[in-house]
């Protein structure tokens, strides 16, 4: 079996033969891997923070948070990861063609401060970065939409905090979006 592990800063960290069960390298200081047997994957979690998964038809949902999540499922700060499988079947569009049009959406209501493309070896990427204010307050969201077209699901990976803390809050996010582990059969 076949392992991506993704890279935002350098497009593909690299492409490893792995077993299922163990991530394919020891995570930063700081961070342990989560893992996630439902997509074959480990995604980098702050030591302190925490961990939940839910699933809603057949999306998965995993959110690493700093915030415990409660019954409301509302957070400040942290990681969500959206495992949409079977996008051809649910849009009639490719999962490449699903994410521009994502991004596309978004612009209508939201001002990007950046947004790039990339080709991250199986998988095709396109992500985006907004600020947004609400009763809670500004925050910043971190998009990134990675595309398998070979699959037919897309992973929705959007990360926030807010907008005051963000370059310290980045600091954190940086890592968990540079090392996202997941599989390339998914």
């Amino acid at each position: 079996m076949k392992k991506t592990i993704l890279s935002i800063a350098m497009a593909l960290i690299g492409m490893v033969s792995s077993r299922a069960d163990e991530p394919p390298m020891a995570p930063p200081q700081g961070y342990t891997w989560a893992p996630c047997p439902e997509i074959k994957g480990y995604f980098l979690k702050p030591n302190s923070w925490h961990l939940k998964k839910s699933k809603k038809g057949d999306t998965l949902a995993v959110f690493i948070t700093k915030e415990m999540i409660g019954e409301t499922g509302k957070f400040t700060t942290g990681m969500t990861v959206n495992v949409i499988p079977d996008i051809p079947k649910r849009t009639s569009l490719s999962p490449h063609a699903f994410a521009r049009q994502f991004r596309e959406s978004a612009r209508k209501s939201a001002t990007f401060t950046k947004e790039w493309d990339k080709d991250m070896g199986p998988f095709k990427s396109v992500g985006f970065v907004y600020s947004k204010e609400d009763k809670a307050g500004a925050f910043t969201v971190h998009n990134l939409l990675i595309a398998n077209n070979k699959t037919g699901t897309v992973y929705l990976v959007m990360f926030e905090g807010p907008k005051s803390e963000w370059a310290k809050t980045w600091e954190i996010a940086e890592p968990m979006l540079q090392c996202l582990y997941i599989d390339d059969t998914i």
